[in-house]
């Protein structure tokens, strides 16, 4: 088989974010391609990483150099630029390097929403393909649509006895634990639950507990305060019946937990009505709840699983959106 990027030198450019950083890196190469990895953020300190949401500005020289002496001694002409969200790439690192390397195709892909990355609306120009797993951006802003995708490990191809009727693994951020905590006393018993309400320290449990009405009722036992690890995330969703997801309330494109239901062949219990707008969606798999009254009829869990088309399968795993961007970057 010949791959699109077979003997494609590839500058990648991506933050850590649960290792599919590394995923997405093997799959180019797996594709074909030599790879030059920078990171996005590329600062150790979880205090330098935080100031990157809120003060870009301040960290943004120290950016600069990073990728400057990064790619001092790297003697190559790349095929491909390809950026992930680019959340401290500068119009000045940028300009850089088009310059440096003219026939390169400069791409850039967006998991997160422009309203949460306002400045990386600057940086467009210099892309020749942009897309982005937002539906609403895309269209505001005259980009490309590609949703999100499920990494391998999440590919269930055994069935596995189901330990859990329904479970929840994710950070306990907006109004998550008033949704699950509903949930939680309005599916009784049998009815198995795993929930996973990860905060990222105590005292964010008793800044919750000061300034989210929804978090008033909160016992401190209902979370976790240790990241879980990418295979317990694995383990626990290929022994569940369904898989609960809550997207932001401001998001309007899927969570990476509803691809990575889908390659693990599991239903899905949403708060993200857009969930219908995909061509993987049917009733059978998916049931979405209402964020304020929600509410999980047992039938809905009882129901047994129906398979997706193949090529769409395929299309939403890690191999289908790598092969789509370069495919629809060498239309152009």
């Amino acid at each position: 088989m010949k791959y699109l990027l077979e003997n494609k030198k590839v500058l990648y450019i991506a933050p850590v974010f649960f290792g599919y950083e590394s995923e997405i890196k093997k799959e180019l190469e797996q594709q074909g391609a030599d790879v030059e990895f920078l990171l996005d953020r590329p600062f150790d300190s979880p205090f330098l990483k935080a100031l990157t949401r809120v003060r870009r500005e301040w960290v943004i020289g120290a950016a600069d150099r990073y990728y400057k002496n990064k790619l001092a001694s790297v003697d190559t002409e790349f095929d491909y630029i390809f950026v992930v969200n680019g959340q401290t790439l500068s119009t000045h690192t940028l300009a850089a390097w088009r310059e440096r390397y003219p026939s390169a195709k400069f791409i850039l892909y967006m998991w997160d929403s422009f309203s949460n990355r306002q400045q990386t609306l600057k940086n467009l120009k210099y892309f020749d393909s942009v897309f982005t797993f937002d539906k609403n951006d895309s269209e505001q802003y005259s980009v490309n649509f590609r949703p999100l995708f499920f990494s391998a490990g999440f590919e269930s191809v055994d069935e596995t006895p189901a330990q859990y009727d329904i479970s929840f693994i994710g950070t306990a951020h907006t109004d998550r634990f008033s949704i699950v905590d509903k949930i939680d006393k309005q599916l009784a018993s049998p009815i198995r639950k795993y929930w996973y309400l990860f905060l990222q320290a105590k005292w964010v449990y008793l800044l919750y507990r000061l300034t989210n009405s929804g978090y008033r009722t909160a016992k401190y036992d209902d979370f976790k305060f240790e990241s879980i690890s990418k295979a317990e995330v694995q383990r626990v969703f290929n022994a569940s019946k369904a898989i609960l997801d809550i997207e932001h309330p401001q998001q309007t494109g899927l969570t990476m937990r509803t691809l990575e239901t889908l390659g693990a062949r599991k239903k899905l219990v949403t708060t993200n009505s857009s969930v219908k707008q995909y061509d993987f969606y049917s009733e059978d798999n998916i049931f979405i709840i209402d964020r304020h009254t929600p509410v999980i009829p047992q039938a809905f869990l009882d129901k047994p699983y129906k398979a997706v088309e193949p090529h769409i399968y395929r299309r939403y795993s890690l191999a289908g959106w790598l092969e789509e961007i370069i495919g629809l970057v060498n239309e152009k």
